[in-house]
């Protein structure tokens, strides 16, 4: 009996000629061949049944292939199971022209067959969206931008959801906008590959974003500003105001925070309480000025638990042992020891 069922998901084709594997004969085969447990297998019958539309649940013949698919393309036990719970459909979909094309699409961009087995199991959409329609005009229109298949290829390990929107119509509008005002193309090359999400924004956020970035005194040519739209972009006008707020309860003038901010933009994304707490043990521990802090910002973006606080304690052993100098008030702060990358620190 043929059996025809419209499912309403981008490419996974209509299924014709069913076999009659019924819901019993499901669940054996969702358990012992693709690693379900008991439960996900339920789930994933019933979800069938769904979509469906209630009818007696059957496979398509090509059920041993979709999980052929997966194993010869180096998918785990444990990402197929992740799959096929996820996404019950793919089970009725037909590999080799649903997922194979695709496949050959990423693999000749530049990723490695680990690196692709990592994306789609952590976001199957890639696998689902549309080669003609999506994926091949996204991935065109990123080129243009990062001008090498390379660079592409690392924008969307970073973020994968950038090959299932429509990039083009939601993109483009705010690049000609940062074009508009001077930002080089260097720049936003750097922002669309590093933090996508940015241009993404509807035209109305964007601008309001950039107008703040632009009222607190960014240059468009200068390096920094896409650090300060992309800090900026990710709060509210009122989280901003109260951010500002907290590093002026410290006695520092806006105009010395706003200079700060210059410098390094990156700060604004830091928690309020992560703010308190560093200048807290800076100002009380080791006696530093208001002012001294904020001319070494990057140490407020490093972990106080995990990195400054035991850093300051081997200092401080150091130098109550005669190994060093333990003045972290004078003029040889401890500012190299704290910041030195990959040195390991002993615990008090």
């Amino acid at each position: 009996m043929l059996l025809r069922i419209s499912l309403g998901f981008p490419r996974i084709a209509t299924i014709a000629n069913l076999s009659t594997l019924q819901a019993p004969s499901l669940n054996s085969f969702l358990t012992d061949s693709c690693g379900l447990s008991p439960a996900a297998a339920v789930t994933v019958v019933s979800k069938l049944s769904f979509f469906t539309k209630g009818n007696k649940v059957t496979v398509n013949c090509n059920t041993d292939s979709v999980l052929a698919f997966f194993q010869s393309h180096g998918f785990t036990s444990s990402q197929i199971a992740k799959l096929i719970s996820t996404y019950p459909r793919f089970l009725l979909s037909n590999p080799a022209r649903t997922f194979q094309p695709k496949m050959d699409f990423y693999l000749r961009a530049g990723f490695s067959p680990s690196t692709l087995t990592k994306l789609i199991s952590s976001d199957a959409h890639i696998l689902v969206a549309s080669l003609k329609n999506r994926i091949i005009p996204n991935f065109d229109f990123l080129k243009v931008i990062l001008h090498t298949d390379k660079d592409v290829v690392s924008a969307v390990k970073r973020s994968t959801w950038i090959l299932r929107v429509d990039l083009k119509n939601k993109m483009a509008p705010n690049i000609d906008t940062l074009r508009g005002i001077g930002v080089p193309i260097v720049s936003i090359a750097k922002l669309a590959k590093i933090q996508p999400s940015v241009l993404m924004q509807s035209i109305s956020r964007f601008g309001e974003s950039m107008g703040r970035v632009l009222r607190m005194g960014f240059i468009p040519s200068d390096a920094m500003f896409i650090h300060a739209l992309h800090s900026v972009s990710a709060i509210s006008a009122a989280t901003l105001e109260r951010k500002l707020e907290v590093y002026k309860s410290f006695g520092l003038s806006e105009d010395k925070i706003l200079s700060c901010l210059k410098k390094n933009p990156m700060i604004m994304s830091l928690s309020e309480e992560n703010i308190r707490r560093s200048f807290g043990f800076f100002m009380e521990k080791l006696k530093w000025t208001p002012e001294f802090v904020v001319s070494y910002s990057v140490l407020l973006m490093l972990s106080l638990e995990k990195r400054i606080a035991p850093r300051v304690c081997v200092y401080e052993t150091l130098g109550h042992e005669g190994a060093m100098s333990w003045n972290p008030s004078g003029n040889e702060r401890p500012v190299p020891f704290l910041h030195l990358q990959g040195m390991r620190s002993a615990l008090c």
